[in-house]
């Protein structure tokens, strides 16, 4: 099979994503004489075209206490090899923000970690927002935990910024008018369509394609997903298997033979964290991967989990163009960011989710600063609501963009196969495509967008 891409340059394109913002380089932080951490930091975000009135000069009164935020992810179980560094660039990126001084460059930020590997996700959540009252709660990586506890966000009226979690369900069924919940990474749909192109557009000898996905709420939303796609695009493949494995699971080895037994030209799996790690390591030593393209759509992460067990030409993606190394130096903002992430943890930011943290603490420090340097007023909670949506900035993967009438940020997908090297696993031979070629506009749900394909 295929060892390489063979792109059409139209929707699937040699390298990395163009992460130029659309708007020009015009700073929505103009406040005359107002210090804030994003401008002091040199990290100050772009608004998107909407009309945002004049820019007011600031000077109100800021909070003189923290701003309390709560963190919540896996830090412990098999997840937490995904859970842990998302965790570490959030305290990292807090720290950094605090030594110039907080947010408007006044007010600290107070953050406390919380596990997510917890029995009653719904009654933490619950306590983490009324009895403990935190000012912001991020959070989650599990998708059916966020499925679970943002109805209660809501109810609460509790800003809430879902900061991984990929499951289209979120905004497609659970929570369809969203007011205080926000998602400041891709969904699924970035993955599973993303792949379904890659098929469609550079991968012209694939004919037999199976799935191997964990069997909870991402792994099914993402096979159907994908399903669908290869459906609505005609793509002239036959799915031959489509198998879910226990969430979360130490042996695979029926499931791979059964898959040996399949012998699919390409399998799609959205398998992360300890579960990628199993899966990828006996599947490498019982042969799976010998005539077949596997390709993971979450599972860059691995291959500083388990570099030695990594072989020659697998696909990964990392929901998104979040990756430390190759020839993904897009700005200084990567730069810094893989570095001062590598200088603090002594290991390169491999998982996608240390990507993501940043980008989830700081749209939120982005958009108080934002309403703040409008209307000259530290925002109130539903001025924050206001101020997040249709929000625009640069960070370590490219331009981050929240479409108007959307709560849900949308990103490229980027895919690369696996390049073992003497210190490190790149990504070579990497490709890309569009966001408008993978997320569905905020006007429509995922599934109506993508049955019209």
């Amino acid at each position: 099979m295929a060892s390489s891409f063979d792109p059409d340059g139209k929707i699937v394109k040699r390298g990395i994503p163009n992460i130029k913002e659309k708007i020009g380089r015009r700073r929505f932080i103009k406040g005359a004489g107002t210090a804030t951490v994003a401008a002091s930091m040199g990290l100050a975000g772009c608004s998107n075209p909407a009309d945002q009135g004049e820019v007011g000069s600031g000077g109100g009164p800021i909070p003189d206490e923290p701003l309390r935020i709560a963190c919540i992810g896996f830090t412990s179980g098999s997840a937490s090899v995904f859970g842990v560094p998302m965790m570490q660039s959030a305290r990292m990126t807090v720290d950094r923000i605090n030594e110039s001084g907080g947010i408007l460059g006044e007010r600290e930020i107070e953050m406390e970690e919380f596990d997510e590997n917890v029995d009653e996700v719904v009654q933490q959540y619950r306590r983490l927002a009324t009895r403990e009252d935190f000012d912001v709660i991020f959070g989650y990586i599990s998708s059916a935990n966020v499925l679970s506890v943002a109805p209660i966000a809501e109810e609460l009226e509790q800003p809430t910024v879902v900061w991984d979690t990929g499951t289209t369900d979120l905004f497609d069924d659970a929570v369809t008018d969203p007011q205080y919940v926000f998602r400041t990474c891709a969904s699924s749909s970035t993955d599973a369509v993303g792949a379904a192109r890659l098929l469609q557009n550079a991968l012209p000898e694939v004919e037999t394609v199976a799935g191997v996905n964990q069997d909870y709420a991402f792994g099914r939303n993402n096979w159907d997903l994908f399903e669908r796609a290869v459906e609505s695009l005609g793509i002239d493949v036959e799915l031959v298997d489509a198998r879910f494995t226990p969430f979360p699971n130490d042996n695979y080895s029926s499931t791979i033979s059964a898959l040996n037994s399949t012998n699919p030209d390409f399998i799609y799996s959205s398998h992360w964290g300890g579960d990628a790690v199993n899966f990828i390591t006996q599947a490498n030593n019982q042969g799976l991967f010998d005539d077949t393209i596997p390709c993971f759509t979450a599972g860059s992460h691995v291959m500083g989990n388990i570099p030695d067990e990594i072989p020659e030409g697998i696909i990964f993606g990392a929901r998104g163009p979040h990756y430390p190394f190759g020839t993904q130096q897009w700005n200084t903002l990567h730069e810094e960011f893989v570095q001062n992430y590598q200088d603090e943890y002594d290991e390169p930011p491999y998982a996608h989710g240390a990507f993501h943290a940043w980008q989830a603490i700081w749209a939120y420090v982005y958009s108080v600063e934002r309403a703040y340097n409008l209307s000259g007023k530290y925002p109130s909670k539903d001025q924050w609501v206001e101020s997040m949506e249709g929000i625009g900035f640069n960070s370590p993967s490219g331009f981050v963009n929240m479409p108007q009438g959307s709560h849900n940020v949308t990103e490229p997908s980027f895919y690369g196969f696996s390049d073992p090297q003497e210190d490190r696993v790149a990504l070579r031979d990497t490709v890309w495509i569009t966001s408008e070629q993978v997320n569905p506009p905020a006007s429509m749900t995922t599934g109506e967008w993508i049955d019209q394909l």
